[in-house]
């Protein structure tokens, strides 16, 4: 999990015990792993912020794998996104996660990639969740804007 404002990361064992912590445990059903994210429990992810309390929005989810496998990173941020409207935040991917974005899942934001820190260079935008970032963009990812 990924605090897209404070930069602060956390690794979970698996993708439930990722989505309750990012919660703050409303929701402790997901599945164990991040690639059967159903349209019932994306409209959970995307009102779980509406909740009394809420400590974090979850804005998207990305994927080492096409087809939403491999291992997941579930960005969070403390509000939503204005889809569509202007860039709400943008972070950069380090360590492991640099270059290694093959699919993602839209919830509250729009994802960009960029193929270089700082959201800069060649990019491509998302509006909803793609199983295949496509060839320009597989493997290539540096930073991510939410939108």
């Amino acid at each position: 999990m990924l605090d897209v404002e404070s930069g602060a990361m956390q690794c979970y064992g698996t993708f439930r015990e990722a989505i309750a912590a990012s919660t703050d445990g409303r929701i402790t059903d997901a599945p164990l792993s991040g690639k059967r994210i159903d349209q019932k429990l994306a409209d959970r992810l995307k009102g779980s912020s509406a909740t009394a309390g809420a400590a974090a929005v979850q804005l998207g989810v990305v994927y080492t794998d096409a087809n939403y496998g491999g291992s997941a990173l579930v960005l969070t941020g403390g509000s939503g996104c204005q889809s569509g409207n202007g860039r709400d935040a943008q972070i950069n991917l380090e360590g492991s996660w640099n270059n290694s974005v093959s699919s993602l899942t839209t919830l509250s934001c729009w994802l960009e990639l960029w193929d270089a820190p700082n959201a800069s260079s060649v990019h491509q935008e998302y509006q909803q969740s793609t199983s295949y970032v496509g060839d320009a963009m597989n493997d290539r990812a540096s930073s991510v804007a939410l939108l």
